[in-house]
């Protein structure tokens, strides 16, 4: 769910990567207005859903290649861990803890 404003970007990473700076800098208020929690309740606003990645992908590089755990996956994919047997836990760190099982 979101706004029309950000339907170009559906399935798409509004956190850390390239895609996030081109929203930023061509669309501040809907990047804005998507990343921000309901003042009072501190979850999603009306009308937009936005959740953590998945996988992998969601904790190896940020914006511009920086890696962040792609070092680390890279290492345990070496001595033979794989995505079968390895587990990313991805979480958004715009909630509180006690509100993320509240939310989802």
């Amino acid at each position: 769910q979101g706004e029309e404003c950000a339907k170009a970007y559906f399935r798409q990473r509004m956190w850390g990567t390239m895609t996030m700076v081109q929203n930023v800098m061509l669309n501040t208020k809907c990047w804005l207005k998507h990343m921000a929690l309901n003042h009072t309740t501190g979850l999603d606003p009306e009308n937009i859903k936005l959740r953590a990645a998945q996988g992998f992908e969601a904790a190896d590089y940020v914006v511009g290649g920086y890696w962040v755990w792609s070092k680390l996956i890279e290492n345990l994919a070496d001595i033979g861990y794989d995505p079968g047997i390895m587990f990313m836990a991805a979480y958004d760190w715009r909630l509180p803890c006690q509100l993320l099982e509240e939310r989802d």
